[in-house]
């Protein structure tokens, strides 16, 4: 039985009645070499579009939510994890999670390793303590997401003690496995009301780690391979240059390929029919357009053609499906990593697919900062939640064994405290409702979430959750409606809560202008 303390009656009677599964959806092996081409199936080609007809499934029905009864799915993002948290009894914190408590469904990013740190055979740094566990289920969170750039802080072990603590303590969860068939495949919990799944993602870019596919699981085929990791969309920039300087760009180019004797097998020459307006130099692709410093991004087709058959495969199985990304690509390339409130275009892309695939509703966490909210033909997209615990800092002493000014003082709190002056945008933070009736989104809730921005808080407070003061919240959700107003959102404020009310013909609505 889980720790149902702080969810009331109606979320212990909900949780008494759900049972838990983590049964895997249907995967293909394919190639998992960096940018290369889809091995051919088992199966052999997809089936064309009049043996699609003959089916006796129908797709409008299989990728519709099935779930007629009144659901709520309650959603946040990361949960970085480093002291006890959870069971505060703060009336800002307490009445703050009451809707993840109440909901049907609530879903969160495990941020890092949950370690039982008095057995792990291996030497440790960032994790959280087991017993955070207990403190994720009085939260009321049910279904997890595992993919993200901290899956494997302390390596494949750490890895899959965390997956073990998660089995063992009911909590769902989607996006690493012992292979890539694992952690690509939807995952899902039973509720009352219906069959939950969830698919989740983490977009990889060359950037991401010390190799282009770093942390990301690979598939298992027959005896051979099965890489334990993450499920990666793996992503590549192009970065936007003027005329002049992609001139300048390849001037360098030919000046340092310049073939010289003593080089034995040098590159090949240039193409002669080599694009004018792309190149790639030193690692780094280009592109020729009118405001240079913009970033777009190019997906890995295979990655992109997989993830979506997970979706469709595991939406025809259950009745909800989440879909959910760890996301710390931007569109500019003179922005501080990870803080862009713009949406990259990739995302905007796969949120659609993935919509299109089955998907009831789409979440994005990874930036370190709010991005908008789409309502994409009746499904609500949020492009970016940011993150709800923010415990990633240091405590430890600088002058260890020796007196310490109130300047070491303050520096002893860690990388957090200066982070709260410097990048204020980390400590706000969302909660979302998604309201359904009769299988569809009449009305989302966002809820502004207070990690310390204000700097009034002690230091053992700083990154945990609680309701923010009026004029916060006022700021947070204003942002909120300028982010989302290029998706053609509204969203009203009201007693310090964003809503969005979807009408019923907004079932059918078109892409929007944003994404194009």
């Amino acid at each position: 039985m889980r720790n149902v303390q702080a969810g009331g009656m109606k979320g212990a009677l909900r949780r008494q009645g759900r049972a838990r599964t983590a049964c895997a959806g249907v995967a293909i092996a394919l190639s998992t070499l960096w940018w290369q081409p889809v091995a051919p199936t088992m199966s052999g080609q997809e089936p064309g579009p009049a043996a699609r007809s003959n089916s006796p499934l129908s797709a409008e029905r299989e990728l519709a939510m099935k779930i007629k009864a009144p659901f709520t799915l309650a959603a946040v993002g990361d949960l970085i994890m480093r002291n006890p948290a959870g069971r505060l009894a703060e009336p800002a914190f307490a009445n703050l999670l009451k809707p993840l408590q109440n909901a049907d469904v609530a879903f969160a990013n495990m941020e890092g390793n949950l370690i039982d740190f008095d057995h792990f055979p291996e030497p440790t740094g960032d994790g959280a303590p087991r017993a955070a566990l207990a403190d994720i289920q009085a939260m009321g969170v049910d279904i997890m997401s595992t993919a993200n750039n901290h899956s494997l802080d302390l390596g494949v072990p750490g890895l899959l003690e965390t997956i073990r603590a998660l089995n063992e303590g009911g909590v769902v969860y989607a996006g690493t496995g012992r292979n890539l068939q694992e952690a690509r495949a939807a995952r899902f919990v039973n509720t009352p009301k219906g069959t939950v799944g969830l698919v989740s993602v983490y977009s990889v870019d060359p950037t991401s780690g010390p190799t282009p596919t770093f942390g990301a699981a690979t598939y298992r085929v027959g005896n051979d391979g099965g890489r334990p990791g993450m499920n990666p969309l793996r992503v590549n920039v192009r970065y936007t240059v003027t005329a002049q300087q992609m001139e300048a760009l390849r001037a360098l180019r030919d000046s340092v390929s310049a073939r010289r004797s003593e080089v034995f097998a040098p590159i090949p020459p240039v193409r002669p029919d080599e694009p004018k307006d792309r190149l790639e130099l030193f690692g780094q692709r280009y592109k020729i357009g009118p405001k240079p410093g913009d970033m777009s991004w190019e997906v890995n087709p295979g990655d992109l053609r997989e993830i979506l058959r997970s979706i469709r495969n595991g939406k025809q199985i259950s009745d909800f499906m989440i879909v959910t990304i760890h996301c710390h690509q931007g569109n500019y390339a003179f922005q501080t990593y990870t803080y862009d409130n713009d949406t990259p275009d990739f995302l905007i892309d796969f949120a659609h697919q993935a919509i299109e695939a089955g998907a009831d509703v789409f979440i994005g966490h990874g930036v370190h900062t709010i991005r908008g909210v789409e309502i994409y033909k009746g499904k609500p997209i949020f492009y970016g939640v940011n993150s709800f615990i923010y415990q990633y800092m240091s405590a430890t002493p600088q002058n260890p064994g020796g007196p310490q000014t109130e300047a070491e003082t303050q520096m002893s709190a860690g990388s957090a405290v200066a982070e709260r002056v410097s990048q204020p945008e980390r400590f706000e933070s969302l909660l979302t409702e998604s309201r359904y009736e009769n299988g569809r989104l009449v009305e989302v809730r966002v809820h502004p979430a207070d990690l310390g921005q204000d700097g009034s808080r002690p230091f053992s407070r700083l990154g945990l959750p609680m309701i923010p003061a009026p004029d916060m919240a006022q700021r947070v959700l204003e942002k909120l409606q300028r982010l989302s107003k290029p998706f053609g959102t509204t969203i009203s404020i009201e007693n310090g809560v964003g809503v969005i009310r979807v009408p019923a013909g907004q079932s059918t609505a078109i892409r929007s202008s944003a994404s194009r």
